[in-house]
C-alpha cells in the first residue's frame, strides 16, 4: 500500500499560497484546493466502514490520515504500512465530518488514477458495458451507480469534469467500497466522448422519453453497449442526445397525473437499464 507522511495544515496553506480561510467542511476538503494526482484534484475524506475498509486493501490508495474512535479499534483492522490512526472521541469525529454517518472511522485519501476512456474501450470484452452521466450531481446518485457498476461488471462509469460530485464524501460512502473497483473516467465534454466510444465500437443508447422505442427492443442486440444516463427533470442535453445512436425509454404503467409517478430516480433507471443490457 501506497502511503505518505501527512503534511501540517500550515506547511500546505504554504504551500498552496494561501491564507487557509476557505471553507473546511468534508465536502468542500473533498474537492480540493491543492491539485493532486489523480483526475479530480487533491486529497479527500472517506468515512463508513465499507468505504473505507475498501479503501485500506485497494493497494493503488494512498491514505494519509486515519481518524477512528477508541470503540471502532475493535471493529476494524488497519493494515501494515498504512498511517497510524489517530483515535479521537466520537463527537470530535462526528464535527469534523460535519454531522455525517461516519461509523467510527475516517480517512483522508489522495484520489484513484484510473486508465483513459481510450484505453479502456482498447481492452474492454466484445460484450462491455460503460454508463456515461450527463450531468448528474448527486453523490447519492452517483455512489448508488457505482455499486450497480460492479454489480453488473461496467467497465468505466463516465462523468464530466465540472458538475460531477468528487467520488470521497457521500459518494463513497453510498458506493459502499466500490469506488475502489470501478473506474471512473473524468471528461471535458460527454457529446465528444459519445463519438469516441462511438469509434470504440460501442454503440450508445440515450435514455429519454422522447421515443417510443423501450429498452427490451434497443439492448438486446450483442456487442459493447454505452447507457448515458440524464440529470433528473431536464433529462439529457440536445447534443448529447443527438450524438446517440439511438434514444430508449422504459415502459411504466403509470399516469402523468397527481399522485403516480411521473419518473424514475435517476439511479434506479440506471439499474433497469443495466440488467436489461445484461439479461440472456
Amino acid at each position: 500500500m501506497a502511503v505518505s507522511t501527512p503534511i501540517s495544515p500550515r506547511k500546505r496553506r504554504e504551500n498552496r499560497g494561501d491564507s487557509g480561510n476557505q471553507d473546511r467542511t468534508p465536502q468542500n476538503r473533498s474537492r480540493g484546493a491543492s491539485k493532486g494526482k489523480g483526475r479530480e484534484g487533491g486529497s479527500g475524506w472517506i468515512w463508513g466502514a465499507h468505504a473505507c475498509i475498501a479503501a485500506l486493501a485497494n493497494p493503488k490508495r494512498t491514505i494519509h490520515q486515519i481518524m477512528m474512535t477508541e470503540a471502532a479499534q475493535s471493529r476494524y483492522t488497519i493494515p501494515d504500512g498504512a498511517p497510524l490512526p489517530k483515535i479521537v472521541m466520537p463527537g470530535m469525529l462526528d464535527k469534523e465530518m460535519d454531522g455525517a454517518v461516519h461509523q467510527g472511522i475516517a480517512m483522508k485519501c489522495a484520489p484513484l488514477e484510473w486508465p483513459t476512456l481510450e484505453s479502456i474501450c482498447e481492452h474492454a470484452p466484445e460484450d462491455a458495458l460503460i454508463l456515461v452521466l450527463d450531468q448528474i450531481t448527486d453523490p447519492h446518485n452517483v455512489g448508488a451507480m457505482l455499486r450497480l457498476c460492479s454489480a453488473f461488471g461496467v467497465s468505466a462509469l463516465v462523468m464530466q469534469d465540472r458538475n460531477s460530485p468528487p467520488l470521497t464524501g457521500a459518494t463513497a460512502k453510498v458506493a459502499v467500497g466500490c469506488v475502489e473497483s470501478v473506474p471512473v473516467c473524468r471528461v471535458t465534454n460527454i457529446a465528444n466522448t459519445l463519438e469516441t466510444l462511438k469509434a470504440g465500437g460501442f454503440f450508445v443508447t440515450g435514455l429519454a422519453g422522447e421515443t417510443d422505442l423501450t429498452l427490451s427492443q434497443t439492448l438486446g442486440t450483442k456487442g459493447r453497449h454505452a447507457i448515458v444516463m440524464g440529470a433528473e427533470g431536464p433529462g439529457l442535453r440536445d447534443r448529447v442526445m443527438k450524438t446517440c445512436d439511438q434514444l430508449a425509454k422504459i415502459p411504466m404503467m403509470s399516469s402523468n397525473v397527481a399522485g403516480e409517478a411521473e419518473s424514475l430516480n435517476v439511479a434506479t433507471a440506471a439499474g433497469i437499464a443495466l440488467y436489461e443490457a445484461r439479461r440472456d
